[in-house]
């Protein structure tokens, strides 16, 4: 299957040629890439000419600039005007990731073997310091999201979709994986999971950049909530609880510790998202850097 990616990219100096350079030494037999595309958005670093270093000589891998930041749906709609017509798989990617070698083929052998299937999402793996308290809780909200992923899919930080599923996505929303799940399940395709497709990230290494990334993240999904009647897999509460709790049984004391702080502020957040929907709605498009979630190790290390 041909396959187009799309990197959205704002101020990714940092990490911009450790992900290409990843998703460049993709190992495939079946799915087959086509293109890179990255979106430059509003950025006033050195992400456009860094992602240009890294595309010479390589004429598959497009740099486009977008010289006023509108957002990352904004990114993704004039991407989806451009992409490359034979692609039968998009893939879209967060640009402070590292992909394993063999995530898109996974990604596209899930795709090509069950046509039921419309989109899929790779397992997120933070490389945070687990000593750390902070590096514990991230660690922790991301394992219970992957056992959340397992029973109901839930869409991260790389996915998937056939390419004749997405036209554009609504520009008003600020979760655009989750948006792009709404359109996908509305046109009576299915979600996939594929939990060993895994992709590295970083979390906050700030409570209050935990903080700030659990709102902005629950303001969306309840938005998604109220303006589609979509609910994503983690706002089924009872299934978070059960998971929860299985999850704690199995924690030591410092694992339980890093599990309930992790609890009582995604608690908060999502009280703080609530009201933001539904005070803000979608009218807030773009939003400042999380500036401890950049610091992703060189080529995945842990």
């Amino acid at each position: 299957m041909n396959v187009s990616i799309l990197v959205p990219a704002h101020n990714e100096a940092g990490n911009i040629e450790n992900l290409l350079e990843s998703l460049l030494a993709q190992e495939t037999t079946r799915a087959r890439v086509i293109e890179i595309v990255v979106v430059a958005s509003g950025c006033t670093d050195e992400t456009a000419q860094l992602a240009r270093d890294v595309s010479k000589g390589r004429p598959g891998v497009h740099v486009v600039v977008q010289e006023r930041r509108e957002g990352k749906v904004a990114a993704i709609n004039a991407y989806l005007r451009m992409r490359d017509p034979r692609a039968e798989v998009i893939v879209v990617s967060s640009a402070d990731l590292w992909a394993a070698p063999d995530v898109v083929e996974k990604l596209t052998c899930a795709l090509a073997d069950d046509p039921r299937l419309g989109m899929v999402g790779a397992r997120p793996v933070p490389d945070n310091d687990p000593s750390t308290t902070m590096g514990q809780m991230v660690r922790v909200l991301w394992e219970l999201h992957h056992r959340v992923a397992t029973l109901e899919p839930k869409m991260g930080e790389l996915v998937a979709v056939r390419a004749e599923l997405v036209d554009s996505v609504s520009e008003l929303s600020i979760v655009d994986e989750a948006s792009v799940e709404n359109i996908v399940r509305s046109r009576g395709y299915e979600l996939g999971y594929v939990g060993d497709a895994i992709v590295t990230n970083h979390g906050p290494e700030r409570l209050s950049e935990y903080f700030d990334q659990r709102r902005r993240i629950a303001r969306g999904h309840y938005w998604l909530d109220f303006a589609f009647g979509y609910q994503v897999a983690t706002l089924d509460t009872p299934s978070v609880v059960r998971t929860t709790l299985e999850l704690l049984r199995e924690q030591d004391a410092k694992g339980k510790r890093a599990l309930l702080a992790a609890t009582a502020v995604e608690i908060a957040a999502r009280a703080a998202g609530f009201v933001d929907a539904r005070i803000v709605g979608g009218r807030k498009r773009t939003w400042s850097h999380l500036a401890s979630t950049k610091q992703l190790r060189p080529k995945g290390d842990k």
